[in-house]
């Protein structure tokens, strides 16, 4: 006996790995579902945590330091609109 894994395409089955069976065999199927990958819901839900975590690092991050404004107000030249 041999056991080949494949998958199902709606169709057909299609062998993950190349088998050595010659073409044009009769095979009798026993089919035992594996669970293979995540659901939609298990990928967004990781998608998601993984922003979470994202966003807890930036927030770590050290704000702006009170210096910052007089810094660069001496760079930037800014004026006061004249109205008349």
């Amino acid at each position: 006996m041999t056991a080949v894994r494949a998958v199902y395409d709606g169709n057909v089955f299609i062998p993950v790995k190349p088998c050595k069976i010659t073409s044009g065999s009769e095979v009798t199927l026993t089919i035992e579902t594996i669970n293979s990958g995540f659901t939609e819901k298990q990928k967004k839900l990781i998608a998601f945590r993984q922003l979470s975590d994202e966003v807890t690092e930036l927030n770590k991050t050290e704000p702006l330091p009170p210096e910052f404004d007089k810094i660069l107000s001496k760079r930037l030249q800014f004026r006061e609109p004249a109205f008349p």
